[in-house]
């Protein structure tokens, strides 16, 4: 439902800090049914001024927030709950009027909407809300408008860590790679579990943030690039490019473009605070300069015998975390969301060849030597201290998995000191009934293949420079790409590919998570269920998928924002 702003019903809102919670409650109103709790909450988007760490003092950057925080604040619902969101937007309006209306075409970049990642809920991206319109169009809130969201959370939705984040298709990696992103948590039976309940939460935010130079305002970082207007990552330039035949056009006039690659100034940060910075390399283009910020790296404290629950999310736009832990086992016990029902448990160890990371993936204990989260994954994991010492939580380096080198970064220090405190490790989890037991082979009926494909320089969209694919298909928001019913289950694979080099990518689907199978020749142990899955190049991925309840409009597509912007993506109806 959208509304202006004089039409608004507000809801309860706050501005809070992690691991604070954004939520007011109240009864369902329906009295012919069970009253269901309902979780009222409302976003608004605006900017946000700070001072970040530059290379000689610190810089001004204007990033966009949400209710005045990078990230936002964290959202709590539980199973059986209905979670509603009014989102207003209060950002300042932007000019498309150069947009030739290419969709794959970053436009409109100060346009938004709301995805609540990983949520298995109703569609919610196109208008309205569980659509089975093939011509429906997404949901875009510009600036001065608002909507309301309502999403029904099933009885049986599992626990978990989850996330939500912009998705109006053209401004989705501009809004989220300047700050746009929050957890949504689901409480439940995972969180009852003793060992669990004794432990402290500690959340930790991984994302990166996209800066060019103002081309308005002097001294001034932000992203928000001039209509049409690309950032060549090669030359660290503005151009840009004729639509029929791609030739370009340098743009001295210009300090900022929308970008595929690397940026004038990257910080990664964790919890919205700057670890890490990167800047353009001249002598190799595909290998940011990078600096850590050493004096900005969070700590874990912890005593020993104490455990500890960490709640990690990679919100970066294109960044593959190879997570490692030296000397400090990981007890992992859910991705994306949804519990394994056991304690995972392995020791996680530095790579030690040349390029780092070689993009080997698995969530076996008895293979993992990483604990690898594609953007958009969520990992939670118990510690448990039994030594004292300071223990380095690292992003693993690698060279030839992406695009772009990926230096080593120090994520968090966990500090372990201090007088003794025993404390157990649980036996047993809950399993996650909504998708447990897991799919059988005669539930199976139909078998997909999804091929990622890229073209550079662009084939079709010149605009851009180059084509992002899925089975050879750029993303219409008018073309159904892909139809299936509600109850079944099908059998969905994945091949990575190479293009220019190695280029990995993260598939999502909405709403419904996707059971792994096998990832190159490692068959995963049962109950691998991610909403994202990290396909590196070269790589086939067999994953099995049942759509268990809802029905309407979604999407699936590569979770490398400046992919998903130009074309990587496709749309899927739930039919019944």
């Amino acid at each position: 439902m959208q509304t202006n702003r004089r039409d608004l019903l507000k809801f309860a809102a706050g501005s809070f800090a992690i691991p604070s919670v954004l939520s007011g409650c109240s009864g369902d109103s329906d009295t012919s049914a069970p009253a269901r709790t309902v979780r009222k909450n409302t976003l608004t988007v605006g900017w946000l001024d700070k001072e970040f760490p530059g290379e000689t003092g610190p810089i001004k950057v204007r990033l966009r927030a949400y209710n005045g925080q990078v990230p936002g604040p964290m959202l709590e619902t539980a199973a059986g709950e209905i979670l509603e969101v009014t989102l207003e937007n209060n950002l300042t309006p932007y000019d498309s009027s150069e947009w030739r209306g290419n969709f794959n075409v970053p436009h409109d970049l100060n346009t938004t909407n709301l995805h609540t990642h990983g949520l298995d809920t109703i569609p919610h991206l196109f208008e309205p809300l569980g659509t089975r319109d093939p011509a429906a169009m997404m949901i875009a809130v510009a600036p001065g408008e608002s909507y309301h969201y309502s999403f029904p959370i099933p009885e049986d939705h599992p626990a978990g860590l989850l996330w939500y984040h912009p998705h109006a298709h053209g401004s989705t990696a501009v809004q989220v790679v300047s700050g746009l992103a929050g957890l949504l948590v689901v409480r439940g039976d995972v969180d009852e579990v003793p060992e669990i309940k004794a432990a402290r939460e500690e959340f930790l935010v991984v994302s990166d943030l996209g800066l060019f130079p103002s081309d308005d305002e002097p001294d001034l970082w932000i992203y928000e690039p001039k209509q049409n207007a690309i950032w060549a990552t090669f030359g660290a330039k503005v151009v840009t490019k004729d639509p029929t035949t791609g030739m370009d056009t340098e743009r001295p006039d210009l300090k900022g473009g929308f970008t595929t690659g690397g940026y004038a100034l990257r910080f990664y940060a964790v919890n919205g605070t700057p670890v890490f910075r990167e800047t353009p390399n001249a002598d190799n283009p595909t290998a940011p300069t990078g600096e850590a910020i050493a004096a900005n790296i969070p700590t874990i404290a912890m005593r020993p015998g104490e455990v500890v629950r960490v709640r990690m999310l990679n919100g970066c736009s294109d960044l593959a975390i190879p997570l490692v832990l030296e000397s400090m086992p990981i007890h992992l016990f859910a991705l994306d969301g949804t519990s394994f029902g056991e304690l995972r448990s392995f020791v996680t160890k530095e790579p030690t060849a040349d390029k780092g990371w070689d993009g080997t993936t698995t969530y076996d204990p008895k293979d993992a030597t990483v604990l690898v989260l594609g953007p958009a994954n969520r990992a939670e994991f118990l510690l448990k201290a039994d030594k004292e010492g300071t223990f380095e939580l690292v992003q693993a380096a690698h060279d030839g998995v992406q695009f772009l080198v990926a230096e080593r970064k120090v994520l968090a220090k966990v500090v372990v000191a201090g007088e003794p405190l025993e404390m157990a490790l649980p036996a047993t989890l809950p399993l996650p009934d909504r998708y447990h037991p897991y799919i059988t082979d005669s539930e199976l009926v139909k078998t997909r293949e999804f091929t990622f494909g890229s073209s550079f320089p662009a084939v079709a969209n010149k605009e851009v420079g180059v084509d992002f694919t899925i089975n050879g298909k750029a993303y219409d928001h008018h073309v159904v790409n892909t139809t299936v019913k509600r109850g079944t289950a099908e059998t969905w694979t994945f091949i990575g590919h190479m293009h220019g080099g190695a280029e990995g990518h993260p598939f999502h689907l909405h709403e419904n998570p996707l059971e792994v199978i096998t990832i190159g020749d490692l068959v995963q142990p049962p109950g691998v269920i991610l909403d994202t899955i990290w396909i590196s190049p070269n790589t086939t991925v067999e994953t099995r998928v049942k759509f268990v309840e809802f029905v309407g409009k979604t999407i699936y597509h590569c979770h490398i924002l400046p992919h998903e912007d130009t074309g990587m993506m496709h749309n899927l109806l739930i039919d019944e």
